[in-house]
């Protein structure tokens, strides 16, 4: 890895690493700059070892989203899902582009990944909608699209990439769960903040490396 592009990836682990630190800390422009740095330094990483263009629309597209996440309100939420959807979509097509489908026979394991995401949505989706309200249909098109993208991850050689889009998949769950099961005052509530941002945030820098690595052996 040349230096300029240790520097993106370092630069992002470290301000994302300072950003637990402003997780429960109300809404302001340094804690929006803080939230949105991290995967837009991804994005210059990608950008550095010329990952392939979809790698980054996904990291931009995702970043976009945290942006509208660090505020509050319905208005933030509904474009900051919007934005997350569109980067799930990027990275579905991503996967499909570097797909090597004889791996599912080849190993097993990848089977049983794929029923065991299934099962978890399954048991989960149903609980979110009954307390999402007005969301209900957002939150149900969202949790699809993101199984999706799960699944399409079992294609593509690399473990890690799955590893990143099963991760990617319990911070949303949880994240949803938080903002529609849990009362704000939960003593979990706090917990799953932190869970969130560090499942998330792990899940963008494996995303990032491994399907760098694996554009680049293709």
């Amino acid at each position: 890895m040349e230096i300029s592009s240790a520097v993106w990836l370092l630069s992002s682990i470290a301000i994302g690493l300072i950003y637990i630190a402003f997780l429960n800390r109300p809404s302001s422009v340094l804690r929006t700059v803080l939230k949105t740095l991290p995967v837009t330094l991804l994005a210059g990483f990608a950008w550095s070892v010329d990952a392939p263009v979809l790698l980054l629309a996904a990291l931009l597209l995702s970043a976009t989203g945290d942006a509208f996440l660090a505020h509050d309100g319905d208005g933030a939420f509904r474009s900051g899902l919007a934005s997350f959807l569109a980067a799930h979509l990027a990275y579905g097509a991503l996967f499909v582009s570097m797909a090597a489908p004889s791996v599912l026979s080849d190993e097993p394991w990848r089977v049983v990944a794929g029923v065991a995401s299934v099962a978890a949505m399954a048991i989960i989706l149903p609980l979110l909608r009954r307390h999402a309200g007005q969301h209900r249909v957002a939150v149900s098109v969202y949790g699809m699209v993101i199984l999706g993208m799960a699944l399409l991850a079992l294609f593509v050689r690399a473990p890690a990439v799955f590893l990143g889009a099963a991760v990617f998949m319990s911070s949303d769950a949880v994240l949803a769960l938080q903002r529609f099961v849990l009362r704000p005052d939960h003593a979990m509530s706090r917990v799953a903040s932190y869970y969130v941002w560090i499942s998330y945030f792990s899940a963008q820098c494996i995303l990032a490396w491994a399907l760098a690595r694996s554009a680049a052996s293709l």
